[in-house]
């Protein structure tokens, strides 16, 4: 027996509703030799329900026609038998309901007519069954004028309307019809059901004949989307227990209405064209059926393969091309028949298998795959073909996506949130960003980078500026410490001028008095010169590190107008802000110091005062002044070198008072003002780093926007999967750090490590975790509280000796135990922590519902391995069914939900047998799951390899005892 092998479950153009020449009401077509002519003429429609009132006579006429060679390009007759049930719709006609009967027996027709000579309708006292005869006398009995066979055959079957009630008797007597056939209610207003709907006293009846129908026999979308439960709440749903399809035809009566309904609207079917394919519209009513112009198929040719074919197998492989199904296509098997081999062999030619698993099927069968040919035969009519394992494989990017066994494997087994697979869903994601997102980066990482290099670049400067304010307000801090020095020193100095001056010599006379009065006055003065001019000159200083500021300030800016210039030049703003920029790279920055500077040496030297002739009042002035006072001081010349000593001490001590009262008014002064700025800005720039690491997780969270989007309207278990931005931090190792600072032998705010970190997470915890920006300083300054009013007093007392302050406050404003991580979670679970099995659900979540980009076809080996049944019919089923739709999708699998319930349009079974030399002969037969061609159809062998039979499947089904309600 030839093997099977079929493209599977393909849209194809079916017309369940065709009259032919002959049917017994409104006949117009002009006889059957062009009405064969012209269906031979046409390639669309290949499934036909030959449809005519309460007979099959017009059908085995068709039928007789196709076995003598007519009408080839029709794969599928299908008796279609039309009544009329009662009772009447509001527009007096009787409702038409279809039976559309399984051609597959040899001897359907006669078991047809004798079923059809069981359903009788009384008249006038007599019962007239449903044949050919019966309906003639029926036609004769109600008209007697009626003489002809054909009027009186028309009469007969207008008359022969059966209650609905005595019809659905009849079926369930007829147990061969019940289990071969389909029933269709027409759903119209004017000779459908739904021309009971505006007669109350006849709802009840209407949803009884809803629910008896398999189908609906209409074309419209608003009745589609109710009998597919997608309107008016899942009503169809709730009260028949199960979604409908709708189908169509052109019930055509003559040439002009042949396949040609109104509206174009065409029946699709995606089956085999088989009364079975016909059958599988009941179990997918919403995927195999589509009323429209054209079928729904949504794949790119161009990256969908038609079919694979080997050369050079040496006997390991039929020759002949393997048609593939443009949707999922499921490879079954026993282990070890090849179904590994088959997806290796495609993915090797679509440039996606790679080198390193030694269980591969490719690197195992090395020596014996020496030389053979895969070729690919595109949608789009395109050709590639690869040699296995030729030199110089070519390494483009893959024309196919393969996720091998040990691929998925090894991903899954990775322990480790940052490692390879954590790297794969990155690249997934990466791949459905829109174009205009990825800003020319060649990978996620890389535009990660991007996206967050401002964002580094700027805690690097805040961490450096925290540790800058550290020693500025250390060294401040220190100056501050030293003020009670300094007032003692102040008062030290006041003590000993009033001494020095209590031991002057008293003036004898009134000249002397006079003269150590204005002596008194201008060394008094001199000192208060002496003591601006040093002002000025510290002013000087100033000026010069002002000056070394800006110029580091230049050099910055200078380095950053280099970074930007070309940036602002590609964005288009270069000239616009070049003027902005202009004034702090070309201004006269050094004028105003100049100015200052040179205002200020004129100021010292009109202090000083000219060395000839010096104006009264400067300091040369007043020395020459002093010098001449001195040798008037006293007639005494021992007196007199008393007192100019004295004197001379006087002034050197009003010089120190001058210049501790300066340094005490300086700290208490502009110091403390600047101390107290200090403070404040680090305290800022600490709250502003976690901003930055805020800004930081916004842009991790938009990197993962897409992911977001997708799984938002996915499945209501894909939604668990979700991206999560995780603040760790390492709270025992920041505590160890502090605590090795501070003397264990000394009375501490925090005694113990536990007494620490328990202040660490009440206080600076929640900040350091994400919380609002306002609980980072408050935190820091409550944990500091326990150090006194000014932690800086308490804390030289408390450290050990080979620590500083400074080391002190870098430890507490330090961030290097905190860190952003990210990645995904399932369930509330971060991905690490998952089983490998809930890993693998998470990876294929991902391939399967972000395809809107990649629509390469997807080769799948054996996901089913780690995951439950309940995983697989929940989950991936959903997902493989979306994903389906537009791309290609080839799956290798064990599980039998995951071939029926993601309704597989092609089932490939791959079978091995010893060949010549003992070398294995890989065969592979494909086809629909409706393929039932007993005992070798596709449907047979899938149940074989997936339930292990069909008497091992009744068995399961038994022991289960399950019901359905």
């Amino acid at each position: 027996m030839p093997k099977s092998r079929e493209s599977g479950s393909i849209w194809r153009r079916w017309d369940l509703h065709t009259h032919t020449p002959d049917t017994i009401h409104a006949d117009q077509y002009e006889g059957w030799e062009p009405f064969l002519r012209a269906i031979e003429a046409q390639n669309d429609v290949v499934a036909i329900g030959v449809t005519d009132y309460l007979s099959i006579s017009n059908y085995r006429r068709m039928r007789r026609e196709k076995t003598a060679g007519r009408i080839p390009g029709v794969r599928l007759l299908v008796p279609n038998i039309e009544f009329r049930i009662t009772p009447a719709t509001r527009h007096g006609r009787g409702i038409n309901l279809h039976l559309l009967v399984a051609p597959d027996e040899p001897d359907h027709e006669e078991r047809i007519d004798q079923a059809l000579a069981r359903l009788v309708f009384p008249y006038a006292g007599h019962n007239y069954s449903c044949t050919g005869d019966q309906l003639i006398a029926l036609g004769r009995a109600f008209n007697p004028a009626l003489h002809d066979p054909s009027p009186a055959l028309a009469e007969g079957a207008n008359q022969f309307k059966v209650e609905f009630v005595r019809f659905q008797e009849w079926f369930e007597r007829e147990g061969w019809i019940k289990r071969n056939s389909l029933v269709a209610v027409d759903a119209g207003e004017q000779d459908g059901a739904a021309g009971l709907q505006h007669d109350g006293g006849f709802t009840a009846l209407r949803h009884e004949l809803y629910g008896f129908a398999d189908m609906i026999f209409s074309a419209r979308p608003g009745d589609r989307s109710f009998w597919l439960g997608q309107s008016h709440n899942g009503e169809a749903i709730q009260r028949y227990g199960r979604p409908k399809p709708c189908v169509h035809g052109c019930d055509a009566h003559s040439m002009a209405r042949l396949f040609r309904p109104d509206g174009n609207r065409f029946c699709w079917i995606k089956a085999d064209p088989s009364f079975e394919g016909l059958r599988q519209l009941l179990h997918e009513p919403a995927e195999r059926v589509w009323i429209g112009e054209t079928p729904p198929d949504q794949h790119d040719r161009s990256r969908t393969l038609q079919s694979v074919a080997v050369s050079g197998a040496k006997g390991w492989f039929d020759e002949d091309p393997l048609p593939l199904n443009p949707g999922l296509v499921s490879i079954i098997g026993r282990k070890g028949m090849g179904k590994s081999a088959l997806n290796e062999l495609i993915a090797y030619a679509g440039g996606a298998w790679r080198e390193g698993d030694e269980q591969s099927f490719i690197h195992r069968a090395r020596p014996r795959l020496k030389g053979m040919r895969v070729r690919l035969t595109w949608g789009d009519g395109r050709t590639t073909e690869q040699e296995i394992l030729a030199k110089g494989t070519p390494t483009a990017e893959a024309e196919v996506c393969f996720l091998s066994q040990r691929f998925v494997e090894r991903l899954c087994a990775d322990p480790r949130a940052g490692g390879e697979l954590a790297k794969e869903i990155e690249a997934v994601i990466f791949t459905h960003l829109a174009p205009t997102e990825t800003l020319n980066a060649s990978s996620f990482e890389n535009l990660r980078e991007k996206r967050t290099a401002t964002i580094r670049q700027e805690q690097k400067r805040l961490i450096g500026d925290l540790q800058g304010f550290h020693r500025e307000i250390h060294e401040l801090y220190r100056r501050a410490l030293s003020l009670p020095e300094r007032r003692a020193r102040l008062a030290a100095l006041i003590a000993e001028r009033e001494a020095v001056v209590n031991q002057m010599p008293q003036p004898t006379t009134e000249d002397e008095q006079k003269v150590a009065t204005e002596l008194a006055g201008e060394r008094e003065a001199l000192a208060a010169a002496i003591a601006q001019q040093a002002g000025h000159k510290e002013t000087l200083l100033r000026i010069e590190n002002v000056r070394e500021k800006v110029r580091a300030f230049q050099v910055r800016m200078d380095r950053l107008w280099t970074e930007i210039s070309a940036d602002l030049r590609e964005i288009g703003v270069a000239e616009a802000l070049q003027a902005a920029f202009k004034p702090i790279f070309t201004g006269d920055v050094e004028g105003p110091l100049n100015d200052r500077r040179n205002q200020t040496q004129l100021a010292i030297r009109d202090l000083e005062g000219e060395e000839e002739h010096p104006a009264a009042g400067t300091i040369r002035a007043r020395r020459l002044k002093i010098k001449e006072l001195e040798q008037q001081s006293s007639a005494d010349e021992a007196k007199k070198l008393r007192m100019t000593e004295m004197q001379n001490r006087i002034a050197a001590i009003d010089l120190d008072i001058q210049r501790v009262r300066q340094e005490i008014e300086t700290i208490e002064g502009a110091e403390a003002e600047t101390l107290a700025n200090l403070r404040a800005a680090r305290r800022k720039t600490y709250v502003d780093y976690f901003d930055t690491l805020r800004r930081e997780a916004a842009a991790l969270a938009e990197l993962y926007h897409p992911l977001e989007e997708h799984l938002g309207e996915a499945h209501e278990e894909a939604r668990q999967v979700n991206f999560d931005i995780r603040w760790n931090v390492d709270l025992d190792a920041w505590v160890e750090r502090g605590m090795a600072m501070l003397d264990g032998r000394k009375t501490l705010p925090y005694q113990t490590p536990d007494a620490m970190k328990e202040a660490a997470t009440e206080h600076l915890l929640p900040g350091w975790q994400g919380g609002p920006p306002e609980t980072i300083g408050e935190g820091i300054d409550r944990f500091l509280a326990r150090f006194g009013e000014d932690p800086a007093v308490a804390l030289p007392g408390l450290l050990r000796s080979n620590f500083s302050p400074v080391d002190f406050f870098d430890w507490l404003y330090s961030v290097e135990h905190i860190r952003l991580s990210y990645g995904l979670t399932y369930d509330g679970t971060s991905l690490e922590n998952l089983s490998p099995g809930t890993k693998g659900i998470v990876l294929l979540i991902l391939y399967l519902a972000m395809d809107s980009g990649d629509t390469r076809p997807l080769l799948i080996d054996q996901p089913d391995e780690n995951l439950d049944n309940e995983s697989i019919y929940d989950l991936l089923a959903t997902y493989f069914r979306r994903s389906k739709r537009r791309r290609q999708i080839l799956l290798i699998t064990h599980n039998p939900n995951l071939v029926l319930n993601t309704d597989a349009e092609q089932i490939i079974v791959a079978t091995c047998a010893k060949g010549e030399g003992g070398f294995p002969s890989i065969a592979y037969e494909a086809g629909a799951i409706e393929n039932a061609k007993s005992p070798d159809g596709i449907r047979q062998q899938a149940c074989r390899v997936l339930e292990g039979g069909e008497e091992a499947f009744h068995q399961r089904e038994r022991r289960y005892a399950l019901s359905r309600g």
